[in-house]
């Protein structure tokens, strides 16, 4: 308790001099703040046959993170930010909080090579190091907006980055023959670390290196590899997770509308050194895609080839970990039943998603991803993909469109191979611009299918179909003052049989598992936006979640929410 009093009083004490040297422009800030709080309850038919979990419970919070950049010199920045939490029902320190949430320090030697240490942010590219979007969340109406950003900004998701602490460096080099370009990158990172008698550190290297011709024609080699270090513990294994990818892209126009042709393929290894039972693994992939844009919209058409034993520490670890706990009412019903990750948790819940790297292939659910589980890295699939993005069809009506077909490479445990497809539709309609009104109207709809089948004898037949209703309305009753609404509607039936992997990520056996579920979510509310990135919203959701394969399994949930967002 004391400490939190003293960093209390060593903040406000620093902040006059802090406020002077942001004359001097030797500081400045950034950061966000937020005001949350909400109130759950039970609904339905849990309400009156649920004895055990309480009727209702509350809660909130109020947090400011605060950041600071310090240049000592022109050429150099220290970024720290500060986290002030403060849970509703404590005053005077009491469940309060203060915490480092990010350090860091760049610069540039010589005005040509730039460097990150600290805290930093990786991407490269989809096979190698990226971070994927949860699923379902594509094309969702803008009305549950807020939910996603204090997700993704709570679990550090910025733009499919992950965040690791490490180093970083990158230079470009210009030429003026048929090489125009020459630019690198390279970092280390930390993935994990000691353990005391646990695993061995673990780490990540990896480089970029990008030609860029006269001709637009780009080459691309980008290169990770992460592995243990074996003098870190007494352990006597150590594992190692090389890919290498390389890329060929070449843009030009044709009748005066501009393309970009990529061509990519790369291979990866996995293994454990020092372990005899432990299997060494090669894969590959291969991809190629053409994009085009006119002013009537973007079309992207694309092959994909994911090899079964291709493996990538960086791009296949996945945000949500069906393993943690729910935080809103994690156990209910008198049989004190543990509730499983839904469509509700996925949407609000930022405690169940991870912010870790896997070495190993994390579980998920097939009712609500099985396309592309682990994104374009996903292993043993090969199809074919389309999406036509921000189609204008008129001023007032545009439309997104996707799909994608993909089939096994090898079927798993039988002969007879499952075959994917995936089909989204987003619509936009503005109202005030058909109507000539002149507060904005909005209308958004979206629908994503999936299905998963397989031949075969009745033993291994597959039949798995999922869809998604979204929907939203908005209107603007006075100058950013909005009146909105919005619902989900989820249906999963059919079976599908789940992977029982070891250690090593090989398969050992299958679950079959039926599904028969009903998941709706509704919204209704006001939002005030003072800017783009301020605002507040005040709004009524109520979730249900039927488990039709187990006649007890129903959830119903009522929540009265109010937050404050506001982004320095």
């Amino acid at each position: 308790m004391k400490n939190i009093y003293l960093y209390y009083l060593s903040f406000f004490m620093l902040f006059p001099i802090l406020g002077q040297s942001q004359v001097k422009s030797k500081l400045w800030y950034d950061g966000n703040a937020r005001v949350m709080y909400n109130r759950d309850a039970l609904e339905g038919t849990l309400k009156e046959t649920d004895t055990v979990s309480t009727r209702s419970n509350g809660g909130g919070f109020t947090i400011l993170d605060l950041g600071f950049h310090f240049t000592p010199v022109d050429d150099i920045e220290i970024a720290s930010e500060i986290r002030l939490k403060n849970d509703f029902g404590g005053m005077w320190g009491n469940k309060s909080v203060v915490e480092l949430r990010r350090l860091s320090a760049k610069g540039v030697v010589n005005n040509k090579i730039a460097f990150s240490v600290g805290d930093i942010y990786l991407k490269q590219t989809k096979f190698t190091l990226y971070n994927y979007e949860q699923e379902l969340s594509e094309y969702e109406p803008s009305v549950f907006r807020f939910y996603r950003d204090f997700v993704n900004y709570e679990n550090y998701y910025q733009s499919n980055y992950w965040r690791l602490q490490g180093v970083q460096t990158n230079f470009s080099y210009n030429m003026y023959n048929f090489i125009e370009q020459l630019d690198f990158d390279g970092f280390a990172a930390r993935v994990r670390g000691q353990e005391w008698m646990g695993k061995p550190e673990l780490l990540m290297i990896g480089g970029s290196a990008v030609i860029k011709s006269s001709n637009n024609l780009n080459l691309g080699s980008h290169y990770v590899n992460t592995f243990e270090i074996l003098s870190s513990s007494n352990s006597s294994v150590t594992y190692y997770n090389p890919v290498l990818n390389t890329q060929l892209s070449y843009s030009g126009t044709l009748k005066d509308k501009p393309y970009k042709v990529l061509l990519e393929g790369g291979f990866s290894k996995r293994g454990w050194d020092g372990d005899s039972l432990a299997p060494e693994i090669k894969g590959n992939f291969m991809e190629a895609s053409i994009h085009s844009k006119s002013k009537k919209g973007e079309i992207n058409l694309g092959f994909r080839y994911v090899d079964t034993d291709f493996r990538s520490t960086g791009a296949q670890t996945r945000r949500i970990n069906y393993n943690n706990s729910t935080t809103t009412y994690p156990y209910y019903s008198n049989n004190y039943t543990q509730r499983k990750v839904s469509l509700i948790d996925m949407m609000s819940d930022p405690n169940i998603y991870n912010q870790n790297l896997s070495t190993s292939l994390m579980n998920y659910n097939p009712m609500y991803s099985s396309i592309s589980p682990y994104g374009n890295a996903t292993p043993n699939r090969i199809g074919l993909t389309a999406d036509i993005d921000n189609f204008n069809l008129t001023d007032y009506l545009s439309a997104k469109v996707q799909t994608q077909y993909f089939s096994e490479i090898i079927g798993q445990g039988t002969t007879n191979k499952r075959s994917f497809n995936k089909s989204t539709l987003h619509s936009l309609l503005s109202l005030d611009k058909l109507l000539s009104l002149k507060n904005s109207f909005d209308i958004e709809g979206s629908i994503n299918i999936e299905t998963v089948k397989r031949g075969g004898d009745d033993f291994e037949k597959i039949n798995l179909n999922s869809i998604l209703y979204s929907g939203s309305i908005s209107y603007e009753l006075m100058k950013n003052l909005k009146i909105i609404a919005g619902a989900k509607m989820f249906y999963a039936e059919g079976n599908e049989f789940i992977a029982e992997r070891d250690i090593y990520d090989q398969i050992n056996d299958f679950e079959d598992i039926n599904y028969d579920s009903k998941e709706t979510i509704l919204i209704a509310g006001i939002q005030h936006h003072f800017t783009e990135d301020i605002y507040f919203t005040m709004q009524y959701n109520q979730f249900n979640v039927l488990d039709k394969t187990n006649t007890y399994d129903e959830f119903s949930l009522g929540r009265l929410i109010f937050m404050f967002n506001m982004n320095l």
